[in-house]
C-alpha cells in the first residue's frame, strides 16, 4: 500500500516551491557554516533540504533522506545526482528507522511531525540513531495563529494526509521527554497564512 503523498510527488516541488523555500530558510541560522557530520533528513520528501545545506555552507559528511513515499523518493533522485557529497535515500518510517544506534550526528525533521501517528515514538527513534551530543532540528506548523487553526480544521475536514498540530509547548515537552536537552525554540510567520516553529535540541 502506497503513501498518500505518492499522488502529490510529481507536482510537489512546483506547487510547494515558495513554502519549501521559506520554511527551510528557518533552519539557515542553525546550520549555515556549521559542522553537521552525518545528516539524517527525516521525512525528506523530494530532498529539498540537500541543496540548501550546500548553498548555506553547512559542512556535512553524508546525507541520508528517509520517507514513506516511494514516489517522493523517486522525485528526489535528481537532487542526489547533482551533489558530490555521499547521499542516499531509504523508504522508511520515522517511527521505525532501519539504522543502527548512534549512526548520525544531526537529525532534521522539517514539516513532518504533524503527519506522524506517534511523534513521541519518532522522536525516540531520532534520539536512538543520534550519536551522543548529536543535534535534532525540528520545523513544524504552529497552531497558535488564527489562520493556522483554520488550516488545521480545513485539512482535518478535507481528508488530506494530516494528523494534528502541536503547540510549541507540547512539541518542546515531547522532545524533552524523548531524552533531549532543548537549546532553542522560536515561532516565526513566513507569510500571512503560515506560522511555524523551530526547535533545536541535543541528545543527552
Amino acid at each position: 500500500m502506497g503513501s498518500p503523498y505518492d499522488r502529490l510527488a510529481a507536482d510537489y516541488d512546483r506547487r510547494w516551491a515558495a513554502y519549501n523555500q521559506r520554511s527551510l530558510a528557518l533552519l539557515r541560522a542553525r546550520v549555515a557554516d556549521r559542522r553537521m557530520g552525518d545528516v539524517l533528513d527525516l521525512g525528506c520528501g523530494t530532498a529539498n533540504l540537500l541543496p540548501r545545506l550546500a548553498e548555506w555552507g553547512a559542512r556535512f559528511d553524508r546525507y541520508v533522506g528517509v520517507d514513506v513515499s516511494m514516489e517522493m523518493l523517486l522525485a528526489a533522485r535528481p537532487k542526489l545526482a547533482s551533489t558530490s557529497i555521499p547521499a542516499a535515500l531509504a523508504d522508511a518510517d520515522a517511527e521505525a528507522l532501519p539504522f543502527p544506534a548512534a549512526s548520525f550526528d544531526t537529525v532534521v525533521s522539517a514539516s513532518v511531525l504533524h503527519d506522524v501517528p506517534s511523534p513521541a515514538r519518532a522522536l525516540t527513534e531520532a534520539r536512538r540513531v543520534l550519536r551522543p551530543g548529536g543535534r535534532l532540528l525540528l520545523v513544524d506548523w504552529s497552531p497558535q495563529r488564527l489562520t493556522m487553526r483554520a488550516l488545521n480544521l480545513a485539512l482535518w475536514l478535507s481528508g488530506e494526509p494530516f494528523r494534528r498540530l502541536y503547540t510549541l509547548a507540547e512539541l518542546t515537552a515531547l522532545v524533552a521527554a524523548a531524552g533531549f536537552q532543548v537549546t532553542h525554540t522560536e515561532r516565526r510567520a513566513i507569510n500571512w497564512l503560515w506560522e511555524l516553529m523551530v526547535i533545536e535540541a541535543v541528545r543527552d
